[in-house]
């Protein structure tokens, strides 16, 4: 694991989506910030743990065409949040919201198959999920800390996450740029 794979995943999970909607959301009821943030790494960690079994049944180079696809598709939401007003927060928050968002949230789909390398051993993919769950939990409050101060500064946070998204692409993109395939 280089350090570049920290800011990828770092990047990956801080950018705004239905977790850390629901996370700034619940953030005003103060005693539930850690109930969220275990239903959360509990979420990741469930979807993790599929698409990881999954990747070996995947047939040879569909990985980088879901790269491929992973990286416009996290373009595409950059785009639509640097140009949005407001970031989707539910009134929602609760833990099985959270638990139930985050084990479908495409962000683990993207770690698993974009970030994590393909030829990472039984070890090495432990050590990934604990990067994820590490990650999520810091990123996760991160939100929650965002949700009780932001008051009127929703629309700088979503060009911010935005443009994190965008570049977070340009990183997944640069092992497909390397080997000429963009």
């Amino acid at each position: 694991m280089d350090t570049l794979f920290f800011l990828e995943a770092f990047l990956l999970f801080i950018a705004p989506g239905p977790t850390n909607a629901l996370l700034m959301a619940g953030a005003v009821k103060r005693e539930k910030a850690i109930t969220l943030l275990v239903a959360q790494a509990c979420g990741y960690g469930i979807a993790a743990a599929c698409w990881l079994l999954l990747r070996p049944l995947l047939p040879s180079g569909a990985i980088q065409v879901l790269k491929l696809v992973a990286a416009v598709w996290l373009v595409i939401l950059g785009l639509r949040l640097i140009g949005t007003d407001r970031v989707d927060a539910s009134d929602g928050g609760d833990s099985l919201s959270v638990l139930a968002t985050t084990a479908l949230n495409p962000k683990a789909f993207i770690y698993c198959l974009a970030i994590v390398p393909v030829d990472a051993g039984p070890y090495e993919l432990g050590l990934f999920w604990i990067v994820l769950l590490v990650t999520t939990a810091a990123t996760g409050s991160m939100w929650i800390l965002l949700g009780r101060r932001l008051n009127g500064g929703k629309k700088v946070a979503d060009r911010v996450a935005g443009a994190a998204l965008v570049l977070f692409a340009l990183l997944l993109l640069r092992p497909l740029i390397a080997v000429g395939l963009i």
